[in-house]
């Protein structure tokens, strides 16, 4: 009877196992093993890709196209995990609260994450790139600005950030709070409201309250949610190709969009695989570092 339900278990588990090895597995080797030739559709044909070790990856680590897509890459990253986190914070406390209105609050909240992030940027680009955008229109009427801004195509930047790159940034914010949000709400729902009443009893503030009880209590859940943010957010490839391509000037450019363009666009697919290499062992070592440090805390998340 045991062997019939193993049986049984393996068989259910069997299709997205498949899945997950011909949709993920098999693509990332092939994409590992094409990084070290010179990958040449011709001579692919014929069977004569040469090979050339490291080489591609010299070429894309020393472009300075790539150099910057890094550094955009990073900096989009930790302005959208460090925002979302903080918004997230305070966003799940308003929805845990108890008042009237919460269920319609709770749907405002969420509504961006039913949107598909293709949909997303589609739609925040036709808000923005329009010389009268909606919302160029919106600010002008309320007096706020004096001419239309250029959200997707200024090169003029705020505190040494282009506006292209605060503006997909934004849109990636919008997009991803959300699950940023219903995450830490699960986590606060599971902490005994007990505990906030002894503190409430000991003359604990609110501040004193969410410092001591929610945040050590929610550190697991925050961990798990920055790894996931992290590499989402250097793998991130839709909002920044469909809103600005990685212009205007490489400004908006990210490591995803940089190997699409090198496969698709210089149809070096040598190059892309060297690139979508080093964005794994990018990802490879933040895991590795958040394995480490959940290891010596003794922390099980």
């Amino acid at each position: 009877m045991e062997r019939k339900k193993l049986i049984f278990c393996y068989l259910m588990v069997a299709p997205s196992l498949l899945f997950t090895v011909v949709l993920g597995i098999l693509p990332m080797l092939a994409s590992l093993g094409i990084s070290f030739l010179e990958y040449d559709l011709l001579r692919v044909r014929d069977f004569g890709t040469p090979f050339v070790g490291v080489d591609n990856y010299i070429t894309v680590l020393t472009d300075a196209r790539f150099i910057q897509s890094v550094w955009n890459t990073l900096l989009i990253t930790g302005l959208v995990v460090a925002i979302v986190i903080a918004l997230g914070l305070l966003l799940a406390q308003v929805m845990d609260a108890e008042y009237r209105g919460r269920a319609l609050i709770r749907v405002l909240i969420c509504a961006p994450w039913f949107v598909p992030p293709v949909v997303a940027a589609a739609i925040w680009s036709w808000m923005l790139s329009t010389s009268r955008s909606p919302l160029n229109a919106a600010l002008m009427d309320a007096g706020i600005i004096d001419s239309n801004i250029r959200f997707l195509s200024d090169t003029e930047t705020i505190w040494g950030i282009s506006i292209p790159l605060l503006s997909v940034t934004a849109v990636r914010i919008w997009n991803g709070l959300p699950f940023v949000v219903i995450f830490i709400l699960a986590g606060l729902q599971s902490i005994p409201k007990s505990l906030y009443e002894a503190g409430s009893i000991d003359g604990a503030s609110v501040w004193n309250q969410f410092r001591f009880i929610t945040l050590p209590l929610l550190k697991p859940i925050l961990g798990v949610l920055l790894l996931l943010l992290l590499i989402t957010g250097i793998g991130h490839f839709e909002i920044n190709y469909i809103m600005t391509g990685g212009g205007p000037q490489g400004q908006t450019n990210v490591m995803a969009v940089y190997a699409y363009q090198q496969a698709f666009n210089s149809f070096r697919f040598d190059y892309a695989a060297a690139a979508s290499g080093v964005i794994f062992v990018i990802t490879g070592i933040i895991c590795f570092f958040y394995i480490r440090a959940q290891l010596k805390d003794g922390d099980d998340a």
